[in-house]
């Protein structure tokens, strides 16, 4: 039987949540040679259950302890360890505990006597129990009460009132519940009377993030992150195999940074069960993972590296060890001085190879080295070898990307990509560079000879405005010229501006409101003095001046356009010139004309925001060019699929109100793109469409940020009055889905509140007395969440808006 140390991968401790008046077992078992021996922790501390035999006994032939009578102070984190001669494993960290402790009393009623000015904080721990406010008072005649938080009124499904609404009490109390509360009382008689109240939410440890167990190589680093919340702030400690870090055996290379635990360079000693424990007043958050260091290639052995004539033999063994078996090797060399500077000279060599031949460079020193690698890694190289020294060559090529290009008028610049040293082949290496005009049968190579290897240019001055040249780039060193040709390339001096306008610049016809048709003379080709890149027609309004000009470029071989770049229902100005790569041309005298009537621009801007996880709230701005009169306004939408899309729906608004600037799109699908377009239409027909995407939201249901609202008075009837209110939610922030209304007369302690609108913007309120102050205010809604904005008066008096 091979003798063995206990495994860990057949050891583990499942949970116990309830230790109630019933026996239990604590699993734990290990399989080893020899058998392993078994120990027991309790809150990290040695546990003798041999104290407790009455009611703890460990079981015959494996470390599992059975309870036979639980207590309360049976509570605690335990772990098992089970050794032999070959060393030891742990299990994870068992937390034991009542699961009574899961259930928490409501908060006490705490009464408060109105004295202004008097503070008090009550602690609402945990979340989702339930939480109530008092305010206890007197006066004759009996005072009315109003609770806000944050100066804001309440409103929520969670908030309920009792005892002539001295008693908030809110349900499943939430995160966001916390904050300062007012209650504030009026009879009419003097000053209202308020007192506050600040509630704090705490909770105790919970995970955001669960580390997981993890596989690494050795070499590699890895980093656990304790990612936990808790209220108050939890405090982090680290453990190694159940022993705190802090008391742990030192490890240089293990680090702990706020929650984050970093091992860098791992070897085999570092493969341990790692916990990190979170904990507060309230409680605590622990877990366990499991880090596996995996054996990477031990260095192959480099048994000879045979060197002869530019050719060198690399021959290795691998070392004999029981590890993973070795996939493949990597043969590297290294030819400067920076004994750092590897490179990988073959890769994925099979597993079977022993030997390869390398190709070398001329006028080198060459060093190896292999590496192996499993399915966990790469070895360390193997040692270095000696060094194969070559002997000097000429060049084997000549310099790549040759250009010739002027920068200035009477220049050429000639440049190529710099030889690196390991291209020289031998000592003296320096470039030869050529050129003469191509435009003259006659003329001859002029060459510059250029001793600074790193150079990557020449310049070449007093030359005439753009003419052709025919360029080419040597390699030379002390043992000769490269033995290849060089390639020659055409290049070309400087541009410079061209010196003539096209003639005869006229307008031949206006086909509608945008479009106008020109002709021209072409230009002679040699007077553009650089290439020719075609002609730029340019305009501009009366309006807008010459330095708004908008311009259209049109081929070099054309000699008329029609140009659709025109104002409707605007004097057009309009001009032509020639281009090179560098300089416009001079420009012809200018045409002037006026546009018919046309259809209108694209909207100035258009956004699309999020309203809960179904609907979008839109906005724009009118054209900035109108071209007439707007009549209405057309949206479009389509689901967005990669480069899929779906067909194309319009919203049902009929946005006949020239002066609309927002509308809701309701009924679309959560965690979607959708392409929406919209058009401005003038008696003369759509405009240019502006098109933006969106994705409907896919964030969790949470209290919208506090809306605003505006309303106008509406005739209703004798003797009724309507009031039309309109939403504004909160777009800087998180407006919610829909809203409805609340309102009530003056003095009333009641809210009266309509259906809730979740397709428009606007709710009208019907049946209101006339000349009667009310009280007014939207409730913004997300799923159960609710927000309510500030209140307004509203008199139903005189009609206005606000």
């Amino acid at each position: 039987m091979v003798r063995q140390p206990p495994q860990e991968a057949l050891f583990h401790v499942p949970s116990a949540r309830d230790i109630v008046s019933k026996h239990f077992v604590l699993k734990c078992e290990a399989t080893g040679d020899p058998e392993p021996k078994y120990t027991w922790t309790k809150n990290h501390e040695k546990f003798d259950y041999d104290l407790h035999s009455r009611r703890i006994k460990r079981l015959p032939g494996h470390g599992s302890l059975l309870f036979l009578a639980p207590e309360d102070g049976d509570e605690g984190l335990y772990q098992c360890r089970a050794t032999n001669e070959f060393g030891t494993s742990v299990s994870n960290v068992l937390y034991l505990r009542r699961a009574e402790l899961k259930r928490f009393p409501d908060e006490d009623t705490k009464n408060v006597s109105v004295k202004e000015g008097e503070p008090l904080s009550l602690h609402c721990d945990p979340p989702s129990g339930k939480l109530k406010l008092q305010c206890i008072y007197g006066g004759t005649p009996q005072p009315a009460t109003s609770w806000s938080k944050g100066g804001v009124e309440l409103a929520s499904p969670r908030f309920t009132y009792s005892n002539n609404s001295n008693t908030l009490t809110i349900k499943s109390v939430q995160f966001e519940d916390e904050g300062t509360y007012e209650c504030r009382v009026d009879n009419g008689v003097g000053p209202d009377l308020k007192h506050t109240m600040n509630v704090t939410v705490e909770a105790a440890p919970y995970w955001l993030n669960v580390p997981n167990n993890t596989n690494a190589a050795e070499g590699q680093m890895v980093a656990f992150k304790c990612d936990v919340m808790g209220l108050p702030k939890p405090n982090l400690e680290w453990f190694v195999n159940g022993v705190p870090i802090s008391s742990a055996k030192p490890n240089p290379r293990r680090t702990v940074l706020g929650n984050v635990l970093t091992i860098e360079s791992l070897d085999k000693s570092d493969t341990a069960v790692y916990q990190c424990n979170a904990s507060n007043v309230h409680g605590y958050a622990f877990r366990d993972f499991y880090l596996n260091v995996r054996e990477v290639p031990s260095p192959p052995v480099l048994v000879h590296v045979e060197c002869d004539n530019g050719v060198a033999i690399v021959k290795w063994r691998p070392t004999r060890e029981l590890r993973t078996p070795v996939l493949s090797y990597v043969i590297q060399h290294n030819t400067g001085s920076n004994s750092e500077n590897w490179e990988d000279t073959f890769v994925n060599i099979p597993e079977t190879e022993r030997k390869l031949t390398v190709a070398m460079r001329p006028w080198a020193n060459y060093t190896f080295r292999v590496l192996a690698r499993n399915e966990f890694g790469f070895s360390k190289p193997s040692e270095t070898s000696a060094a194969c020294v070559t002997p000097e060559d000429v060049p084997h090529k000549n310099p790549d990307n040759v250009m010739g290009r002027g920068d200035r008028s009477d220049n050429l610049v000639i440049s190529w990509t710099p030889m690196p040293r390991v291209e020289h082949n031998a000592p003296g290496f320096f470039y030869k560079v050529f050129w003469k005009r191509d435009d003259l049968p006659e003329a001859s190579w002029n060459y510059e000879r250029i001793e600074d290897w790193k150079l990557d240019k020449h310049i070449v001055n007093e030359q005439p405005t753009y003419k052709p040249y025919r360029i080419k780039v040597e390699a030379h060193n002390s043992r000769g010229q490269a033995n290849t040709t060089a390639t020659e390339v055409i290049g070309h001096s400087g541009e410079g501006v061209p010196l003539e306008a096209p003639a005869e610049f006229r307008l031949l016809r206006i086909t509608d409101a945008r479009t106008a048709e020109f002709s021209w003379r072409p230009v002679h080709q040699e007077t553009v003095r650089g290439p020719f890149r075609g002609y730029k027609i340019e305009t501009w309004t009366a309006q807008e001046g010459e330095e708004k000009l908008r311009e259209v470029v049109v081929p070099a071989d054309a000699t008329t356009a029609l140009v659709s770049l025109f104002r409707p229902f605007s004097w057009n100005v309009v001009r032509l010139r020639v281009f090179n790569d560098q300089y416009n041309g001079p420009a012809t005298d200018t045409i002037e004309f006026t546009t018919p009537k046309g259809t209108p621009g694209p909207v100035a801007s258009f956004k699309a925001i999020p309203l809960g996880s179904t609907a979008f709230y839109l906005l724009w701005q009118k054209p900035s060019q109108v071209n007439g009169v707007v009549t209405s306004y057309n949206i479009y939408y389509q689901e967005v699929h990669g480069t899929q899309v779906g067909p194309m729906m319009e919203l049902r608004l009929s946005m006949r109100d020239p002066l609309a600037s927002h509308a809701k799109l309701v009924g679309l699908k959560p965690r979607t793109t959708y392409r929406i377009a919209i058009r401005a239409s003038t008696a003369d027909g759509f405009g240019d469409p502006y098109i933006t995407e969106a994705r409907t939201s896919d964030e969790p249901e949470r209290l919208p940020d506090v809306p605003d609202f505006m309303w106008v008075h509406l005739p209703d009837g004798n003797p009724k009055e309507a009031i039309q209110v309109t939403w504004l939610p909160a777009l800087k922030g998180h407006p919610g889905s829909h809203f409805y209304v609340q309102y009530r007369r003056k003095g009333d302690r009641t809210w009266e509140a309509t259906t809730s609108e979740e397709y428009e913007d606007t709710i009208i309120v019907h049946g209101l007395e006339k000349k009667t102050l009310y009280e007014f205010r939207v409730i913004a809604v997300d799923g159960k969440h609710e927000q309510p904005s500030v209140v307004e008066e509203v008199y139903t008096g005189v009609p206005d808006w606000h």
